[in-house]
């Protein structure tokens, strides 16, 4: 299944999230640079992609708030590998969360993640969500493997801590932290809706790492 935009639309925030899932599946974990580079892509993308849900509802802002300080982390921990060169930061304009009419078929799994042990949640929040757990998971898949194949002690110790941010990149947006915020309450203020409109919300800008 492809969510690939055609001439015709804009790129949505699973479009990217997606894109960034392909890149892992196809990178060669014996190329360090290339791992490293699709893992900072993917990191990225996974941290645009939740600034985008925070702004579509409160619960939401909970995870992605979350989830920054394992950003703050990558943003150290793998720039410290030597074979990672350098790249800029690249700004994308995304265009709702999910292609209209989206729907993903009960047996697949390949771009959203799913647990028998929580409700399945199939709004456009809900399947972005979810696509970032994928994305997690996929991380945690590739950055083993390089680490394995990474000549530079310095290399093989970002992809282990890679590994290890994926990891609990996935429990936030899992909501398993117990220790980070745990509900829209923690954010609210005076003034601000409890729970904020869970549509399709369109023509946002959002950045995420190159």
């Amino acid at each position: 299944m492809t969510t690939t935009p055609s001439a015709d639309r804009s790129r949505t925030a699973l479009d990217l999230v997606v894109e960034a899932i392909a890149r892992l599946q196809t990178t060669d974990p014996s190329d360090t640079t290339a791992s490293l580079l699709a893992a900072w892509h993917g990191f990225g993308t996974a941290e645009a992609a939740g600034q985008f849900l925070a702004q579509d509802n409160v619960d939401d802002a909970v995870l992605a708030r979350n989830a920054r300080p394992v950003m703050a982390a990558v943003a150290v921990l793998l720039r410290e590998a030597p074979s990672l060169p350098y790249t800029d930061e690249v700004v994308e304009t995304v265009d709702g969360l999910v292609p209209d009419g989206f729907q993903i078929p009960a047996d697949d799994r390949t771009i959203v993640y799913y647990n028998p042990g929580q409700p399945l949640d199939e709004s456009a929040a809900g399947i972005v969500r979810r696509s970032i757990q994928t994305l997690a998971l996929m991380l945690n898949t590739l950055l083993p493997q390089a680490a394995e194949h990474a000549e530079h002690p310095a290399d093989r110790v970002a992809c282990e801590h890679g590994t290890r941010l994926a990891y609990e990149l996935g429990c936030c947006w899992e909501g398993q932290l117990s220790s980070f915020l745990n509900s829209s309450r923690d954010l609210s203020a005076p003034g601000r809706p409890r729970r904020q409109s869970g549509k399709n919300t369109r023509h946002k800008r959002t950045k995420k790492r190159a």
